[in-house]
């Protein structure tokens, strides 16, 4: 992304319906990186102090939208992990629904390592397959060189007796 695609706390005040607090906003923020572990674009500000100010993408400005939706119903904090912690749906499911995630979160992995594992045997194959055509060169290419030692060629070097 780019620099144009970033918003700053302000402009994000401005776009999203229901917050309408600087602190609020920096709050929110302040857990989704503590609890969450979520990380937000740091640019450096145009002050004079150059320190780093935390940038917003579209993406987040959804997602921060979607958050003043579902206070009222499920609360601050649940409704920021929701929709920021990755792990927070592996930490609600119980233990059938979290061996499935984990079955299939394998099952996607194998098929990739798969797919790698016959790309390379492809490329090990062609190169084989040169590997033995270069040596059929070799081989002929001495074969040609030997014929060609043994038949001497009548010239001006070969000794008179």
């Amino acid at each position: 992304m780019t620099e144009a695609d970033y918003f700053t706390a302000y402009e994000v005040i401005e776009k999203i319906d229901g917050l309408n607090s600087l602190s609020t906003l920096n709050k929110w923020a302040n857990f989704i990186q503590k609890e969450c572990h979520y990380t937000f674009h740091l640019a450096y500000g145009k002050n004079a102090c150059h320190k780093q100010i935390r940038h917003f993408s579209t993406e987040e400005i959804k997602k921060l939208q979607e958050v003043v939706y579902l206070i009222p119903k499920m609360g601050r904090d649940n409704a920021l992990r929701t929709l920021f912690d990755v792990h927070h749906t592996y930490n609600t499911m119980n233990h059938q629904e979290l061996a499935m995630a984990i079955f299939n979160s394998f099952q996607l992995h194998m098929e990739e390592k798969e797919k790698l594992i016959t790309a390379l045997s492809k490329q090990c194959h062609e190169l084989n397959n040169q590997c033995m055509d270069l040596r059929q060169r070799i081989y002929t290419l001495e074969k040609l060189n030997d014929t060609e030692q043994d038949h001497p060629t009548s010239g001006w070097f070969r000794r008179k007796r």
